[in-house]
């Protein structure tokens, strides 16, 4: 790392000094969520109709992931202080993190799932505040990389809120199904070894 980058890092406050650690290690973040979820007993259970209306909730989430990353590609996968590109195209022309607020949202109704009231809250609080730090870290790498042409888009695309309707001109990045669907294929891991938790724990309460 060169002395420039030091002292720009050493510049930064303090959120997204703390974000730069936790987007290192965002993987390994939710383990102990979802270790939880299997080993703490259930407040409550739910209908059929009901646990087909959260798992479609879910199946939302991950389809605006594969809607982001199809357009992004492994931009989204780098755990360094580099970005290549400037993606604001699909879900980025709505707001600025649609990858993020996809994982609180699966993550929250994850919990819901497996039948937790106040822990489905505190993942939602824990979640929604590890993305906090990380999108603080991520600004400041955007706004070093991309000057003038991330200050625009920061002030016409929303940070949380989507828009009703595209913020700001697309960039040239296209979708590409297939380039979204190989870029989670460790996101349908985990979501089919949460499934499998689900069964077992279930189960294992009869």
């Amino acid at each position: 790392m060169t002395l420039e980058a030091v002292n720009f890092q050493k510049s930064w406050p303090l959120a997204a000094q703390i974000g730069r650690t936790w987007f290192r290690w965002r993987s390994f973040s939710p383990v102990p969520l979802f270790l939880m979820l299997f080993l703490l007993p259930s407040d409550f259970s739910w209908s059929t109709n009901q646990y087909t209306i959260l798992i479609l909730g879910v199946f939302s989430a991950e389809a605006l992931r594969i809607w982001a990353v199809g357009h992004a590609g492994s931009n989204t996968r780098t755990r360094g202080d580099t970005v290549q590109q400037l993606v604001h195209a699909g879900p980025y022309r709505f707001v600025r993190n649609p990858l993020y607020i996809a994982n609180i949202a699966m993550y929250t109704l994850c919990g819901v799932i497996f039948g937790f009231g106040l822990l489905s809250l505190f993942i939602f609080i824990y979640s929604s505040l590890e993305y906090y730090f990380i999108v603080s870290f991520e600004e400041q790498i955007l706004s070093r990389t991309f000057g003038e042409n991330y200050l625009k888009y920061n002030q016409q695309v929303p940070r949380w809120i989507p828009s009703f309707k595209p913020s700001c001109e697309s960039s040239a990045h296209k979708f590409n199904l297939w380039r979204g669907l190989k870029s989670e294929k460790s996101t349908f891991y985990s979501m089919s070894f949460m499934t499998l938790g689900y069964f077992i724990k279930f189960y294992l309460s009869k």
